[in-house]
């Protein structure tokens, strides 16, 4: 009997762990085929690392609010495109980093504005989409600058074409993940388009809930991650989105 249960133990431990992540529609990080097959980079790397630890990891697209309400009441087991906030560690254990990327700030190409300081965005109109960390990091950016309109929009893609079509006016600025926004611009043609600075650097990983990881689980994902970075599969899963990685360890 005690063979038996051990045995029952063993082939317990062996078997496929299967996991449910949810995120958003975030291209170039996060697209969905016409089939509607999630794919981008943060995806084909999630697949890739639960394939090697024999995981079976499926992952689900979905507006952003019901994401994020999806792990705060653990109804999966992590969430695909995560930054290293507090908000975020407040319910989940995260990756390590895997992708670099950075927040920009957008103008017409006709504009006049020069940025060096927030100072220099006094009495602007300005756009992010939210709610969002991105609007987060927005709203800090221009916190005590006087006269600054925040408009907040769905999506990203509507905040670029807007800005293209000068409905924040002729003079406004965009605040966007600086990837994302290059993909918009070149998928929408918004040819009037420059970036007028890079503002600040980010990284972007992977959160497991914290009521649903199992002891030992993100130790597997990130020593999974850490191989790949080192035999240059992150970069080769990467590279078709133009997005770079974060360093290896």
């Amino acid at each position: 009997m005690g063979c038996l249960l051990a045995c029952a133990c063993l082939r317990a431990e062996a078997a496929p762990r299967e996991l449910s992540f949810v995120t958003q529609l975030f291209p170039p990080f996060i697209s969905q085929s016409a089939a509607g097959k999630p794919g981008g980079a943060l995806v084909v790397i999630l697949q890739e690392a639960c394939r090697r630890l024999s995981w079976r990891c499926d992952v689900q697209i979905m507006v952003w609010k019901r994401a994020l309400l999806t792990i705060n009441q653990g109804g999966a087991d992590g969430l695909v495109l995560v930054q290293d906030a507090p908000e975020r560690r407040a319910v989940m254990e995260l990756s390590r980093p895997v992708l670099s990327s950075s927040y920009g700030l957008y103008v017409q190409g006709g504009a006049a504005l020069r940025y060096r300081r927030p100072a220099d965005l006094t009495g602007r109109n300005m756009a992010v989409y939210g709610p969002s960390l991105s609007q987060d990091n927005c709203e800090r950016l221009v916190k005590g600058v006087p006269g600054v309109s925040v408009a907040v929009e769905l999506d990203p893609e509507t905040v670029l074409r807007k800005l293209a079509a000068g409905r924040y006016g002729k003079e406004a600025v965009a605040f966007s993940n600086d990837d994302v926004a290059r993909y918009w611009m070149r998928r929408d043609g918004l040819s009037n388009i420059r970036q007028l600075a890079e503002v600040r650097p980010l990284t972007y990983l992977y959160g497991f809930t914290r009521s649903r990881v199992r002891p030992g689980m993100l130790a597997e994902f990130n020593r999974a991650l850490d191989d790949m970075c080192r035999d240059g599969s992150l970069q080769r899963l990467a590279a078709p989105s133009g997005i770079r990685l974060a360093p290896c360890r």
